[in-house]
């Protein structure tokens, strides 16, 4: 001990410094310098003779016999951020659980053992109960075909089934784990959420066998981004645990798809949270982020820690209540899209698309005094194949006066093929912006009205 002293004495005398009082940092366990000492000269007796001129030069020799030769050289040169990284995970005491048994941690949850490594938390919640501005109840009277949904036809509710799952990454394949898994189905007047909570890696194939019946038994199954997401994932950890599949003839309701058409163009994106914010009315409370459940998950697998598994079933529930209340959501957007902020070009386009032309230009004409040019086009291209001629006209003439270069094309058009007015049409074509396009209409108008005007024809009667 005597010989670590003096070593440490000499080193100090050569330095000319004394080490600041150290301060354990109750987060990081790392000792910290006090705020009072960072950037101060440390403080020296005159009568020790130990202190030197700050520009006495160090006993590089005490040095390194005190830190030996690879730690001195280390000194020298700047750390590396993986040795940084490295340093910080290994400095300090480690926090360390008591691992809760799996009976504790599924009594703390409210849920139960259904298989060793695997806990499945069931609550009911009536339909009559608001999650945001809508009831899921609401949704069961409301036709797909009314909400523009899909062009799937809904069976009775009972069977409607809601699926979420929070996943250990976002990659997907093999490497990805489906950690929580929550089935959301409609029964009678209330909706059962059911969730299941792998504890242990073995007990997926367990956790597989209870999905697959419920999935399989869906009329339809419900989701957010699974067409692309969920539902291969978990096609992918079936076929690991040597399951079947699901069935392909499963009807799937992915509301992603009717959310973007409604809203591409007037949200920022279109993820779930912003269903609830800018749709839903909704917004959570004290919630965990989807974002940081995967690493709520690892500390539960690696230190023990279940602090956070609570609040990870809490968001999967969240998740699965706003995706029941999309449904009414949705069709209260059919019904009213002014007042949502809906683009009502793009509902339009797709009830064309469903064979539903009429409904989309009632839709149109509902709020025809509102209507951006894009939706105006369109409600004038539906009048047009419905051979309402004048209506159209008279949109295209309004939307022109406003420098809408798609309603000048249409009104040249009109005036050349259908109302046989050559004059009229190139009086249209020549506010068109330059373009060969547009040349090539203006050419061909001018040389029609040179060879009437040479056969002495005046303008042909529609």
């Amino acid at each position: 001990m005597s010989s670590l002293q003096e070593r440490l004495r000499r080193l100090r005398a050569s330095t000319g410094t004394q080490p600041l009082a150290p301060q354990m940092s109750a987060r990081s366990g790392l000792t910290a310098v006090s705020p009072e000492g960072r950037g101060q000269e440390p403080d020296r007796d005159p009568q020790d003779q130990h202190s030197r001129d700050p520009g006495q030069p160090v006993d590089k020799a005490a040095e390194t016999e005190l830190l030996g030769p690879d730690a001195t050289a280390a000194k020298a040169r700047p750390l590396s951020l993986a040795e940084r990284i490295r340093r910080l995970s290994t400095t300090g005491p480690k926090r360390v659980y008591e691992r809760p048994t799996a009976e504790a941690l599924a009594e703390s949850l409210g849920a139960e053992i259904i298989a060793p490594g695997l806990l499945q938390l069931e609550r009911h919640q009536p339909l009559t109960q608001r999650h945001g501005r809508f009831q899921p109840v609401r949704g069961l009277a409301c036709h797909l075909a009314e909400t523009n949904l899909t062009r799937l036809a809904l069976p009775a509710p009972d069977g409607w089934t809601f699926i979420d799952t929070e996943t250990s990454g976002l990659a997907g394949g093999t490497g990805t784990w489906a950690f929580v898994i929550g089935i959301g189905r409609i029964q009678g007047s209330e909706i059962r959420l059911r969730q299941y909570l792998l504890l242990e890696l073995d007990a997926e194939p367990a956790m597989m066998a209870c999905i697959q019946p419920e999935l399989a038994a869906a009329n339809p199954l419900i989701s957010y981004n699974g067409k692309t997401f969920d539902l291969p994932l978990l096609e992918t950890r079936l076929r690991l645990n040597g399951l079947p599949g699901l069935p392909e003839s499963i009807p799937h309701l992915d509301l992603l798809y009717p959310i973007r058409r409604a809203f591409a163009t007037r949200w920022t994106n279109c993820r779930l949270a912003s269903c609830e914010h800018h749709l839903l009315g909704f917004e959570r409370a004290d919630d965990l982020p989807g974002a940081e459940a995967p690493a709520a998950w690892l500390d539960w697998l690696r230190e023990g820690n279940p602090a956070r598994l609570g609040a990870v079933l809490r968001h999967n529930r969240l998740d699965l209540l706003s995706l029941a209340a999309l449904l009414p959501a949705l069709s209260q957007v059919q019904r009213e899209p002014l007042s949502y902020g809906a683009d009502l070009s793009a509902l339009a386009r797709q009830l064309e698309r469903s064979g539903q032309a009429r409904e989309a230009e009632r839709l149109l004409d509902a709020a025809s005094r509102d209507l951006e040019p894009a939706a105006a086009l369109v409600l004038a291209r539906l009048k047009r194949q419905r051979g309402a001629w004048s209506e159209a006209v008279s949109i295209w003439e309004r939307l022109a006066a406003e420098g809408v270069i798609n309603a000048l094309v249409e009104l040249a058009k009109y005036q050349e093929h259908v109302n046989g007015d050559a004059a009229q049409a190139l009086a249209y074509a020549d506010q068109l912006p330059e373009s060969d396009e547009h040349r090539h209409r203006q050419t061909r108008l001018r040389r029609r009205l040179a060879r009437s005007d040479a056969a002495g024809l005046g303008r042909r009667p529609p």
